[in-house]
């Protein structure tokens, strides 16, 4: 399957010196390339015509344009803007401005034209309108005042004769460019400079069309009204007042009532009813939280509901929630909370030692427990989950970077879209070999060495540096390394948290997983679940628990 030309040359930038004059512009007709290549068939008219745009302005009025969407706020003051790279200012503005991608002093809310200024210019511009204001209290407040006793009209005369400001325009297409580049609203290009930096090295990644997150304009339109509805949602808060948005809630849930059929939709729009679900359900409106609940195909939903039923004493919907999440739980947490609910009982026994204080330690709980255990000899670190996602990254490698619909959007990426996803090995059984049908721990050791370095989103090299890797696979048996990373290939989502603190080596085939308990911390469901699995597969491990000698 060819590659595409994503036009990504790396600038390699020194900290402290200027980047190559065009070097943001082209970070900038990357991403605009990029998308008119992969996504040019499912864009419109209009969609297309702001990137071809783009690469038609003259190299200043590019390099100006990426300077002005990387500053934050609505409103730009234009004396403010100071880029060599640019030249004539004046006659780019002019030319982005002809191009329809700058609006010049635009109409704003009066707290946002003042908010442009300084206390200090704030006071001189409008001193006399200031001088009727209380004393005391800073600039909000001062913008605040004058905002209400001012009309707008007659603070955007008085600012225009200060200063101009301008805004950009067609954001509404700027932020699809960048949704069908990055995958996601947060991310922009600021992205290229940390790379370019060397801050991060990334695995190269195949970029096909066949490999792209939509397929058609319906399926990018859906998602786009999904984004609009988690925005939605936002809005109403996390305690929504029920009394007054009944209409709205029952228009969002009216929009987000139908399963889809694409995966990454399908999750999306189940997000969204999750997140609208606990806000309602934290403000009593349990009708519509079970609704929410009820329509999405995500956890925790059936596990709120649970919740919910059991508050309203419908002990047979309980028990029929708990018999369909267990005979098809989506991690072993849900299934743990399914067995567990309404019948509590003890759980299994772990191996404890327990150590007595007369004061609490001076030091993190963690660092002294690692003391105790190294006090003979041996070397602790304090890994928790870095150590079997580090492991199974390595081991799984191919896998989470193999070429998946929709698994990739951009050259930056440090995992697929769908790494903790109930089908991601489904999807790739068909292209990858598991690793555990062969010795693996000279396969992990190459790996290291191979990609030390390298972004991944379950690798903390930071955290997981090259030596502590290779100490701890020398310490653990080849069948203990095969155990650990069966335990993370049969619950990924589930396994991403709870794994015990300390991971301890005491040399060549002797090490231990502790977990690390302070004198009032109990475990937690997703700690126990690693335990259990710890030692169902012979793996050393125990808990340290601290208590007081004299707790009151």
């Amino acid at each position: 399957m060819p590659s595409e030309d994503h036009h990504t040359p790396i600038a390699h930038l020194e900290p402290g010196k200027a980047p190559p004059e065009h070097y943001y512009a082209e970070n900038l007709l990357t991403v605009v390339r990029t998308v008119l290549q992969r996504y040019g068939d499912l864009l419109d008219s209009a969609e297309r015509c702001f990137g071809a745009t783009i690469l038609a302005l003259p190299a200043p009025a590019q390099r100006l344009y990426a300077r002005l969407i990387g500053r934050r706020g609505p409103l730009i003051r234009e004396d403010r803007l100071i880029y060599a790279e640019v030249g004539d200012l004046q006659a780019a503005l002019r030319c982005l401005a002809d191009a329809g991608l700058v609006e010049c002093c635009p109409e704003a809310p009066a707290t946002v034209l003042c908010g442009l200024m300084r206390r200090p210019e704030l006071e001189l511009l409008f001193a006399p309108e200031l001088a009727h204001a209380p004393r005391g209290g800073g600039k909000a407040e001062r913008v605040a005042w004058l905002a209400a006793r001012t009309p707008v009209a007659f603070l955007r005369w008085r600012l225009r004769r200060a200063f101009t400001w301008l805004a950009v325009a067609s954001l509404e297409h700027l932020d699809l460019y960048r949704l069908l580049f990055f995958g996601d609203r947060r991310q922009d290009l600021t992205t290229f400079v940390m790379r370019d930096l060397g801050v991060h090295r990334y695995e190269p990644i195949e970029l096909c069309r066949e490999t792209r997150l939509f397929t058609d304009r319906s399926s990018l339109t859906r998602y786009l009204d999904l984004t609009a509805m988690h925005d939605e949602v936002a809005a109403l808060g996390k305690r929504p007042d029920i009394d007054t948005c009944t209409e709205h809630v029952r228009d969002l849930v009216a929009r987000l009532g139908d399963p889809i059929g694409n995966r990454t939709l399908e999750r999306r729009r189940s997000r969204v009813l999750n997140q609208l679900g606990r806000n309602l359900e934290r403000v009593g409106a349990d009708e519509w939280a079970l609704r929410c609940f009820g329509l999405s195909t995500l956890a925790p939903a059936r596990e709120r509901r649970m919740r919910i039923l059991h508050r309203r004493g419908d002990r047979g919907g309980v028990e029929r929630l708990r018999r369909e999440v267990l005979s098809d739980p989506e991690t072993t947490l849900e299934a743990d909370f399914a067995a567990r609910f309404g019948h509590r009982g003890r759980r299994p026994a772990v191996p404890t030692t327990e150590v007595e204080l007369d004061t609490v330690p001076a030091m993190p709980i963690e660092q002294y427990a690692a003391s105790l255990c190294t006090a003979s000899g041996g070397t602790a670190w304090h890994l928790e989950n870095d150590l079997p996602m580090a492991m199974f990254a390595l081991a799984y490698w191919s896998w989470m970077f193999a070429p998946v619909e929709g698994a990739f959007l951009h050259p930056f990426q440090v995992g697929p879209q769908d790494l903790f996803w109930p089908d991601f090995f489904a999807a790739r059984t068909s292209m990858c070999r598991d690793p555990l049908t062969r010795p693996i721990k000279a396969k992990l050791r190459r790996a290291a060495r191979a990609k030390v370095g390298t972004a991944n989103r379950l690798f903390s090299w930071h955290r997981c540096p090259l030596d502590v890797v290779e100490t701890v696979l020398d310490a653990m048996p080849e069948a203990d390394l095969r155990t650990l990373l069966a335990i993370v290939r049969d619950d990924l989502a589930g396994k991403r948290s709870g794994f015990p603190d300390l991971t301890v080596v005491y040399g060549p085939g002797r090490y231990e997983f502790v977990e690390v308990k302070g004198p009032t911390d109990q475990l937690q469901a997703h700690q126990h679940l690693w335990i259990q699995a710890l030692r169902a597969g012979g793996l050393p491990v125990r808990v340290m628990r601290f208590r007081l000698k004299h707790a009151p």
